[in-house]
């Protein structure tokens, strides 16, 4: 089938389309309706990448195809498909046409995370608070993966400090990469209140994708700056409704208050130095983005997005197993 007889210039999934991968299948969802694909291991990876640029938008199906050789013959299919389900719009060219300044730039990146996070379904964390049948060993859970990440936060920040900027940008990235110092002390007095010492947390080795979020942030903040400002974005974000199940749960556990509040504390913290303003601001300093970087950003956003809700349910899946253990120290 000829990509020519595809009726979308730049196909692009409907904004409530929503995608559940699993090990040899994804599972489509828009509205009322949806299908499952099977798909054999050698094209799983270009799978993935074609759904994940779909979501995005911006690309021709010739572009597509160019992007996922190895299944290009099957791309004008399943967009063919995909457009009789009516889970493909057209992507708006006059928004990717041109660039932008990094103000327009954080407008369309935050409506643009809005959107996606409509994709993935309500965080189940927050579920088995709200409805209690969240565990202890979970919530001791969050807090050791949460101890990674401000652990390894200033180190992960620091290569950002190396780049060429202007003198405010710098001048905010080094504020915000002081005000990050020690928070894991924080961390580190609520794990020991439920008896995990300082050697256990020495030894102790991240869940997968705790430690797959954090290199992401290393890397964009060594590699590539504006996905760096755009990720803070994600990691900064304050959810008080999350906390406030967090003490609840906390306490219907018996869990002591010396556990939860160095974490509420924390997230305090964030918020009183307005952290998740972070991105909006180092943006303003950016004279100039252009479409292939806002696609580029966008892109990296979207896999970063994915990690972080992945993440969420290895926690629920790690110390929700009796059998594993806690703190997860190797030797």
């Amino acid at each position: 089938m000829s990509v020519s007889k595809v009726l979308f210039q730049q196909p692009l999934f409907q904004d409530r389309v929503f995608l559940k991968f699993q090990d040899s299948q994804v599972e489509i969802r828009y509205c009322e309706q949806g299908c499952s694909i099977t798909i054999p291991p050698e094209y799983q990876e270009e799978t993935v990448t074609l759904f994940r640029l779909l979501q995005i938008g911006g690309l021709s199906p010739e572009e597509l195809a160019q992007a996922c050789p190895g299944i290009q013959e099957d791309i004008p299919e399943l967009l063919m498909e995909f457009n009789h389900r009516g889970f493909l719009t057209e992507t708006q060219r006059e928004i990717k046409s041109h660039s932008l300044s990094g103000r327009q730039f954080y407008r369309e990146l935050y409506r643009f995370l809005e959107s996606l996070n409509l994709q993935f379904p309500p965080s189940l964390f927050s579920q088995k608070m709200a409805d209690g049948t969240i565990t202890k060993e979970q919530l001791i859970g969050y807090a050791l993966e949460s101890y990674h990440i401000t652990h390894l936060c200033p180190r992960l920040l620091a290569p950002s400090l190396a780049n060429y900027e202007s003198t405010a940008t710098q001048k905010l990235l080094r504020d915000f990469f002081v005000s990050e110092l020690h928070h894991d002390r924080l961390i580190e007095s609520s794990l020991n209140s439920v008896g995990i010492k300082q050697e256990q947390l020495e030894r102790m080795q991240p869940l997968p994708m705790t430690f797959a979020v954090c290199s992401s942030l290393g890397v964009f903040a060594y590699q590539h700056p504006l996905s760096f400002k755009a990720a803070l974005l994600l990691f900064e974000q304050d959810d008080k409704t999350f906390y406030e199940l967090f003490k609840q749960q906390c306490q219907a556990k018996e869990l002591p208050a010396e556990f939860y509040n160095p974490i509420l504390q924390h997230a305090g913290i964030n918020e009183e130095g307005e952290h998740e303003d972070m991105t909006r601001l180092l943006l303003a300093e950016v004279p100039d983005v252009s479409p292939t970087e806002q696609l580029v950003v966008k892109k990296k956003m979207a896999i970063l997005m994915e990690s972080m809700v992945k993440r969420t349910q290895e926690i629920l899946d790690y110390y929700g197993n009796a059998s594993n253990e806690i703190p997860r120290c190797f030797s």
